[in-house]
């Protein structure tokens, strides 16, 4: 028995609007990953623009862990665990014109902060002294978070700012080592140094480390 004109209308309506329904599903899932970069880039950039010094001197108070094992990659939860980020409080900038790496500083390795910044390696580090030490993820989005220090080179300057004090350092070392190799991040007699760790590349499972390496010059 044929159906009525009525429900045969509804029914190419409900065809329609799923299609459409899966249209939207299939380009988000195709573009999921450039959808987060955005994401991240705008969120980092809204917090990095907005960092007073009242709020950096609330950070460097505030506890920190500093067991980078505890640090997991960007999930699927970026986009809530960056807004959780955004309201967190930074506690400096770091910038890179040649690579346009501009990101908050955020006191200890927390997996919600890195998603936005850089995160303080050791506890007790002062700009410009000793080997002032920075982590960050590297996305298979090579424009975000610490992705472009693939990219990066012996000469270029680095500016760190941390509430009043401000310290540019050149890159003058880069190399790749062991992701079980942690003496990177000491201090080197006689040296006042800037050493930046990300992952070797943005692949699932990369277990070698991207390390640049500054020297104060300012």
């Amino acid at each position: 028995m044929a159906q009525p004109p009525k429900q045969q209308r509804w029914l190419k309506w409900a065809e329609r609007i799923l299609l459409v329904l899966l249209l939207v599903v299939g380009i988000t899932l195709v573009f999921s990953s450039q959808l987060e970069g955005y994401w991240i880039q705008w969120q980092s950039h809204q917090k990095v623009t907005n960092i007073s010094q009242r709020e950096a001197q609330r950070g460097k108070k505030k506890d920190a862990s500093y067991n980078y094992q505890n640090v997991q990659a960007v999930s699927e939860n970026a986009v809530l665990e960056s807004e959780k980020a955004r309201k967190t409080d930074a506690i400096g900038s770091i910038q890179i014109p040649d690579l346009n790496i501009n990101l908050p500083i955020f006191k200890g390795l927390n997996s919600e902060n890195l998603t936005i910044g850089a995160g303080t390696m050791k506890p007790n580090q002062n700009l410009g002294e000793g080997n002032y030490t920075l982590a960050g993820h590297h996305m298979q989005n090579p424009k975000i978070l610490f992705s472009p220090l693939a990219e990066a080179k012996k000469g270029q300057v680095v500016k760190i700012k941390t509430g009043t004090q401000t310290a540019h350092y050149k890159i003058t070392k880069i190399k790749v080592v062991p992701e079980t190799d942690v003496s990177v991040i000491n201090d080197v007699p006689g040296k006042k140094l800037l050493t930046l760790v990300t992952c070797a590349s943005g692949n699932p499972g990369e277990t070698r480390r991207l390390i640049v390496i500054g020297e104060l010059i300012e």
